[in-house]
């Protein structure tokens, strides 16, 4: 029998396969909620609770949701967890701020970690653009294949090879180097 409405199961199987967006919404409402209806009598506690959920419970529960994505799910689950110190410095008020202040340093270290692959991942870029012999065709698939990109950005990427190809000759000929 033919549905009246498949747009009802194509919403029932994207909640099915990303329900850490409505479940992550609900929590960071609930922090929000909490932290503007309490009385602040125990500060470090409500401190502590929305630095924990922020912090830590939601990118594990990134990583439970996604996990069959591997290690790019383990990154994304990185930058949420810093990503939720620092909105865990926005929303506390500045004057119940005991635990973030000693959080700082995770933050920074993070960044540099995400700064660190995000450098390797364009080493890789730049060494299969000038090492190899396949067309920019083929290193933006082989990339899209490796990191996931997106089709309009696959071609993007095989432009950005084509023109660094396109220059590196010039300069090499320009210096009289082949």
């Amino acid at each position: 029998m033919a549905r009246l409405f498949p747009e009802e199961r194509m919403g029932h199987t994207w909640l099915r396969n990303n329900w850490f967006y409505p479940l992550a919404i609900a929590v960071a409402l609930g922090d929000v909620s909490a932290l503007h209806f309490q009385d602040w009598s125990h500060p470090r506690l409500l401190e502590a609770a929305v630095v924990f959920d922020l912090a830590v419970v939601l990118p594990l529960l990134y990583l439970w949701c996604y996990r069959a994505r591997g290690a790019a799910a383990t990154i994304r689950a990185v930058c949420l967890a810093s990503l939720g110190i620092w909105a865990a410095g926005h929303i506390v008020p500045l004057e119940h701020q005991h635990l973030l202040g000693s959080l700082s340093w995770l933050r920074t270290t993070a960044m540099v970690v995400l700064v660190l692959i995000e450098i390797r991942i364009l080493f890789g870029f730049y060494k299969a653009i000038f090492a190899s012999d396949k067309t920019p065709e083929q290193i933006a698939e082989k990339l899209t294949s490796d990191v996931k990109l997106p089709t309009w950005l696959t071609r993007w990427v095989a432009l950005e090879a084509r023109v660094l190809r396109r220059v590196s000759g010039f300069v090499k000929s320009l210096f009289g180097r082949r």
